[in-house]
């Protein structure tokens, strides 16, 4: 659903600033075959327990040892370093119950980009780290390039990041996104919730931003759930003052607003719509944060938020997010959207390893996660189709072909209240992700959506 894509638009926030840095090396296509071949399985039992001889950067008879990029500090106040700390609550986790194939996982490098040095650090961990498998969340990814470049490194990132799409050893806790699709789930969230008026804001320095705001306003001319009434797609970045295009939106009686921007502008936004009695809720692109939504609790109330996984206010919690919470807690870190995604991104490295058995190797496990047709860790997730979703969703020519889509045009929504985070109503509770018909190719715009669970049914 066009919410969950909207997660990306923090990746491009400072494009602009970032090209001066940016490599002129050509990168490979953006088409990626299909991973072909034969479907694997999973070592399980005394395979996991076989220490062989393997000759492979970053692994010992005792170890192997990956590195982790994240953008620690950065001027938009996101918690991208707990990214790494998902990693290594997971990697506790397992190295708790003997490890994997007789050796312990270990992050031997976490480094900080700052945000705008990604190709420069992500150069120097290549470089320098020898790691087995190098894992990512920054907001912007000008070292995809390098690590595309060097295709037996497997490489997990937090995926908000157009830079994604069509590299093989590159994965995702998402399939490649796709920032100027059509989608129905914007049109379909006005429709449930009956907003009749909508208002989109976007960035104007960033394509990616505008490519956003542009897309949700076909989305709406496409399925006519509601009138878009204000359109600005030219806002600066870290712009201080909203209230000319908060007197429109109040105006024009806007009751959504789409935001194309990061956190700390919709905080602007809603601190001026409070100030000027605006009744108008915002669609968060990239907010699922307790402590973001307590702390600014009465320029929030009512807001959607959709993060990549289920919501922990879906409950009964997810036994993979019960044991997560568990091991954050026992390493010291906080239970967020950052930290979550890295647990997920460490859950695929090792579904990896145990795809590619006890004589692994970094291609081996590219190879072998790239013919897994359904990877959920554990039910967290809308399932992956690697063999398929390392392309542009469009397919060659933006044209929405099915076979480079998800099978799936899902998400999982909570709503602000009181500055908590409450589930929408779904049918049964159970399922919480509420999956559209026909996806962008529908003719017209679902009514009766499918409600689904992915979790494990044994």
């Amino acid at each position: 659903m066009r919410a969950r894509n909207l997660a990306g638009v923090v990746a491009i926030v400072l494009m602009a600033a970032a090209c001066g840095n940016a490599s002129t090396s050509s990168s490979p296509s953006t088409t990626a075959p299909a991973g072909g071949g034969s479907a694997v399985t999973e070592a399980t039992g005394d395979a996991l327990k076989q220490n062989v001889p393997v000759s492979a950067q970053g692994v010992t008879n005792t170890s192997i040892n990956v590195a982790v990029i994240t953008a620690r500090s950065n001027i938009l106040q996101g918690k991208y370093g707990d990214f790494a700390n998902g990693v290594k609550a997971y990697f506790n986790y397992i190295n708790n119950g003997g490890g994997i194939y007789g050796r312990q996982l270990k992050v031997t490098s976490d480094r900080d980009d700052g945000m705008l040095q990604d190709e420069q650090t992500v150069k120097q961990s290549l470089a320098s780290d020898k790691a087995f498998a190098t894992f990512v969340a920054t907001p912007l990814f000008s070292g995809a390039v390098d690590i595309a470049s060097q295709p037996t490194m497997p490489t997990f990132i937090w995926n908000i990041n157009p830079e994604m799409a069509g590299h093989l050893n590159i994965f995702g806790t998402t399939g490649a996104l796709c920032f100027n699709c059509i989608s129905q789930g914007g049109p379909f969230l006005a429709q449930q919730y009956k907003f009749t008026k909508v208002a989109v804001l976007a960035y104007g320095t960033t394509a990616s931003s505008k490519q956003c705001a542009d897309a949700t306003k076909a989305s709406f001319q496409k399925y006519p759930s509601a009138q878009v009434v204000f359109f600005d797609n030219e806002l600066q970045f870290a712009q201080a003052d909203l209230s000319a295009d908060v007197g429109q939106i109040k105006a024009k009686g806007a009751q959504l607003i789409f935001t194309c921007i990061d956190q700390k502008e919709s905080i602007v936004l809603g601190k001026e719509l409070v100030k000027e009695q605006v009744n108008a809720v915002q669609v968060l692109p990239n907010a699922y944060d307790q402590q973001f939504v307590a702390q600014n609790a009465q320029y929030l109330e009512g807001a959607f938020a959709t993060p990549q996984f289920v919501p922990f206010e879906y409950l009964p919690l997810l036994p993979e997010e019960q044991t997560m919470m568990t091991w954050l807690q026992k390493g010291g870190f906080q239970v967020n959207e950052l930290s979550s995604n890295g647990w997920i991104a460490a859950n695929e490295f090792v579904t990896g390893l145990k795809l590619a058995g006890p004589n692994f190797s970094q291609q081996k496990v590219i190879d072998s996660l790239n013919r897994d047709t359904h990877y959920d860790a554990n039910g967290m997730i809308v399932p992956i189709d690697w063999t398929i979703q390392h392309n542009d969703p469009r397919g060659p020519g933006g044209t929405h072909i099915p076979k480079y889509s998800s099978q799936y045009d899902c998400a999982a929504t909570v709503r602000v209240q009181n500055g908590k985070f409450v589930p929408i109503p779904t049918v049964p509770s159970t399922k919480p992700w509420v999956c559209m018909t026909g996806g962008p190719n529908a003719p017209t715009l679902t009514t009766t959506p499918e409600y689904m669970s992915f979790a494990p049914t044994s």
